[in-house]
């Protein structure tokens, strides 16, 4: 799935520029490294799945690449926009048959297998509660990942070598409460949020918080928890398929803001 992410960034822009009273820019480089968990039982675009990634792949965190977020707070509202991306790698001996996108893995097979997550996060939050030091509010957004999946499988018994590669976009929506707080004369700032929603059984929930100090006006330090998890039992939604996913882990970085 694409979406114009410029567009869209400035379609929520608009009433950001119409609040009266100066916002400020904020601009960040971070290094975040989740790990990530869950599996999935079902089919997707036609083909079936039956893997674990950790329980069958063994994935485990890999490398991951510096992320950027640009972001405006205003005294009514604040748009943010952030993007950053993992790699995960693992390799393991197959003790069950596993399917990857229409392929199967026999038992005793060794796969190697590599996930790549890219993340792209635009949220609008409108601040309803306002108080010095102390705002509440909510968020209105989405959260695209993108997953890169390979995987090579080779059994010694039976010679037989395998390979499976899928790629696909998971967009939730990102709809909670939102809060912040100021102190230190405007040099700490600490901000929280809940994301969620559940149809027929299925649910979703992403949590985050993160601390900012600056020790200089225009420069900052920054550090943050990030949580995901989504669930969709066996029956939930149409189809019939069982998945979860959980992905969660502590980041840090710089911040600018002017």
């Amino acid at each position: 799935m694409r979406f114009p992410l410029a567009s869209l960034f400035l379609l929520c822009a608009l009433p950001a520029f119409g609040q009266g009273a100066p916002g400020r820019w904020f601009l960040d480089l971070h290094w975040f490294q989740p790990s990530l968990s869950g599996h999935y039982q079902g089919t997707s675009g036609g083909n079936a799945f039956d893997v674990d990634l950790v329980n069958d792949l063994g994935l485990a965190k890999g490398s991951t690449s510096l992320g950027f977020g640009v972001e405006y707070q205003g005294p009514r509202f604040g748009l943010t926009y952030s993007r950053d991306a993992q790699d995960y790698r693992g390799s393991e001996v197959m003790t069950r048959d596993i399917v990857i996108n229409g392929q199967t893995f026999a038992a005793n097979t060794l796969v190697n297998s590599s996930v790549k997550a890219v993340n792209n996060t635009l949220n609008w939050t409108i601040r309803c509660l306002r108080r010095p030091g102390f705002w509440l509010g909510l968020d209105l957004g989405v959260r695209a990942t993108e997953y890169h999946v390979d995987a090579t499988g080779f059994n010694a018994l039976t010679e037989v070598y395998a390979t499976a590669n899928y790629k696909g976009t998971l967009p939730m929506p990102q709809v909670g409460p939102a809060l912040g707080f100021n102190a230190l004369q405007d040099r700490l700032l600490i901000r929280g949020f809940y994301h969620g929603f559940a149809y027929e059984r299925a649910s979703y929930g992403h949590a985050g918080a993160d601390l900012r100090y600056f020790p200089v006006a225009w420069l900052g330090v920054m550090a943050f928890v990030d949580s995901e998890r989504s669930r969709v039992p066996q029956g939930a939604l149409k189809g019939n398929w069982d998945a979860t996913l959980d992905r969660s882990g502590a980041g840090l970085g710089l911040v600018a803001r002017f």
